[in-house]
């Protein structure tokens, strides 16, 4: 028998005070950012009188604030959501970080990511194209999404048993890449502050999806 081990997708998104904007996987450059030295652009344009001038533009990458801070929103009913972010707040308690504030909004968003994952199966489909600038995201948002062909089931005693071996097992391969991996980074980043839990099954399968904010 061959074991098929779960997948786990990362993705991430940066608003800054000036354009253009950055998103997408992790491992994709991106154009500028808050922290990157000033850019210089010079460009020659000729004048009508055969002459030429030399126009310089420079541009300084400034992040922007954060929203104001606010309480989180009360759970729904399903205790897999509060579960999830318990035990990511029992990981970033583990590294001296503050705790994530739970955040309806920035769920609804998620389950939508999860419902597109379960169907396209293609990791940050929709954070891809709706991200930048979602007025639900604050300025600052990153997504972990689990394994885009669904996590298989993991035990037979039941819904609740079942799907906290699911979220276990996918939050303990994202924190077990260690530093520098981008599913861990966005567990652990103290200038994530909310996060939105999207948890969809077919067939038995998890699609799950982390979004995180500021």
């Amino acid at each position: 028998m061959t074991s098929l081990s779960p997948r786990v997708a990362v993705a991430i998104c940066l608003l800054a005070a000036a354009p253009p904007l950055a998103c997408g996987p992790k491992s994709t450059a991106k154009t500028g950012k808050s922290g990157d030295g000033p850019t210089v652009e010079k460009k020659k344009i000729k004048n009508p009188d055969g002459s030429t001038t030399e126009v310089t533009t420079t541009t300084t990458w400034v992040e922007a604030p954060d929203p104001p801070d606010r309480a989180a929103d009360p759970y729904p009913s399903d205790p897999l959501v509060k579960y999830n972010v318990d035990v990511l707040n029992a990981y970033r308690a583990k590294a001296g970080v503050p705790a994530l504030k739970y955040d309806a909004k920035i769920t609804a968003y998620a389950v939508v990511g999860s419902q597109q994952l379960s169907s396209d199966h293609t990791p940050h489909a929709h954070f891809m194209a709706t991200a930048q600038g979602h007025p639900d995201l604050g300025t600052r948002s990153a997504e972990n999404q689990g394994d885009w062909n669904g996590i298989p089931v993991l035990d037979n005693g039941g819904a609740l048993a079942n799907g906290k071996k699911q979220i276990d097992l996918m939050m303990k391969m994202m924190i077990d890449e260690g530093p520098g991996g981008g599913h861990h980074d966005n567990m652990l980043n103290v200038k994530m502050k909310r996060v939105g839990i999207g948890l969809v099954y077919v067939g038995g399968k998890l699609y799950l999806t982390n979004d995180f904010s500021n």
